[in-house]
């Protein structure tokens, strides 16, 4: 299984309003396509760290990896 955390706004924009999710690893899985089943839009997805450090969409998974899926964040 892939561990999946959403943080900050993509919680609402995930469908259900989940802030966790897994996701069944499968040959030839992606972040693109854990993102596109999580009902995640990936134009709001800014920043992917699987497995502590920095990835793409194009990202290929396995089983027991971690995915964090992160929005553009600003403050003032």
């Amino acid at each position: 299984m892939i561990d999946v955390r959403l943080y900050a706004n993509l919680t609402r924009t995930s469908g259900e309003g989940a802030t966790e999710f897994q996701v069944k690893a499968r040959p030839g899985l992606t972040v693109k396509d854990v993102v596109d089943e999580g009902g995640v839009r990936a134009q709001d997805v800014s920043m992917i760290i699987v497995n502590g450090s920095g990835a793409g969409l194009e990202c290929p998974l396995s089983d027991g990896d971690r995915l964090g899926l992160f929005p553009a964040i600003s403050g003032g």
